[in-house]
């Protein structure tokens, strides 16, 4: 379990003989204490300013993508956001589900899914939020294209459970699959395929067997082929594609193929979108944002807080301008990042070596 804030300004504070902070004094810590508080938050961004792509600062983002707009901005992560990874950028069928993981805040919750029959509920089962059938539930969907085809996945287990959908909430289903799964912790992922014949749909769950059926996920994309988004700097782009771009021609509109950057940090795609039906799904990194309150934490692996510590020290050290000392914790900080280099970043060659 990760070290709180309090707990790593006191691990330092106790390696230089100071008085250690409580969770009741530390919002008015003085003196050393608050430059060691400083030098932690210091300490984290150093630590992550050593390797653009630290797999823990990891993360994945996604944006609608809308028919006849071309450019898009970061701006809901905007304050954490360190950088794109452009290798990594796919336009993807776009999940039509609302609360298909049954969880709102943090909390189980089956809002958007209606009762049909009986008492369906939210639960927890195996450390997931999951939706109790005992009953029928459902949910409408709309914005579908008549003609096309989609797939609804399912993730599930306990109880057999029967899965429609159609344009109806119950028993005029233009599709019904039986999805059998045996009672027990099993986990079972399901595929429906249907051709939408309308433009809303229901997807109902129901079970029937005298024993709840836990839904863990449940999606519904069209059945599409993610495209791989290739990268282009703002000149290729602009020597290729811009001139097309810029007519006001909507059969120009199409599944984009490429991506790029603009002067002011917006994602462009091209050729502009020719539906709202797909989302742009990328992986980007994250900045340090400081800690503040004793209880927040950091997102380092617990394994390498002592990076931390050694980095902390340095400062308070050469604070005290005991440069001779702060060398020592200098040369820990630099082989702790080495060390994290070595496990995270070249870790293939790491177990090898072990």
């Amino acid at each position: 379990m990760a070290s709180n804030y309090l707990t790593l300004v006191n691990n330092v504070l106790r390696d230089m003989n100071e008085v250690e902070l409580t969770s009741s004094n530390f919002t008015s810590s003085r003196g050393v204490q608050t430059t060691v508080k400083d030098y932690i938050n210091r300490s984290i961004a150093d630590i992550l300013n050593a390797e653009l792509n630290w797999p823990f600062t990891r993360a994945e983002g996604k944006v609608d993508a809308i028919a006849g707009k071309q450019l898009y901005s970061f701006a809901s992560i905007a304050s954490t956001l360190k950088y794109i990874d452009y290798d990594n950028i796919f336009l993807m069928p776009k999940d039509y589900i609302t609360n298909g993981d049954f969880e709102v805040d943090g909390s189980a919750s089956i809002a958007n899914w209606t009762a049909v029959s009986g008492t369906p509920a939210a639960s927890s089962k195996f450390g997931n939020t999951m939706l109790v059938t005992n009953a029928e539930a459902t949910q409408a969907v709309g914005d579908l294209i008549v003609g096309r085809s989609y797939i609804i996945l399912v993730q599930t287990s306990g109880s057999t459970l029967t899965a429609e959908v159609g344009t109806s909430s119950g028993g005029s289903q233009t599709k019904s699959t039986d999805l059998t799964i045996s009672s027990g912790n099993e986990v079972l992922l399901s595929e429906i395929s249907f051709t939408a014949t309308a433009t809303t749909h229901y997807v109902s769950f129901t079970e029937s067997a005298g024993e709840p059926a836990y839904i863990k996920i449940v999606q519904l994309v069209e059945d599409v082929t993610p495209i791989s988004l290739k990268y282009l700097s703002y000149e290729e782009y602009s020597e290729r594609y811009r001139e097309r771009d810029s007519r006001p021609d909507t059969d120009k509109f199409a599944d984009s193929e490429f991506v790029y950057t603009t002067y002011n940090d917006e994602l462009g795609l091209t050729p502009i979108p020719d539906t709202s039906n797909r989302t742009i799904n990328f992986d980007y990194y994250i900045t340090h944002t400081d800690l503040s309150a004793y209880s927040d934490t950091s997102i380092v692996p617990t394994r390498f807080e002592s990076v931390i510590n050694a980095r902390a020290k340095y400062y308070t050290y050469m604070f005290r301008s005991d440069v001779q000392t702060a060398q020592y914790a200098l040369k820990e900080y630099e082989d702790g990042v080495k060390r994290m280099r070595v496990e995270l970043i070249n870790r293939k060659n790491y177990m090898r070596a072990v």
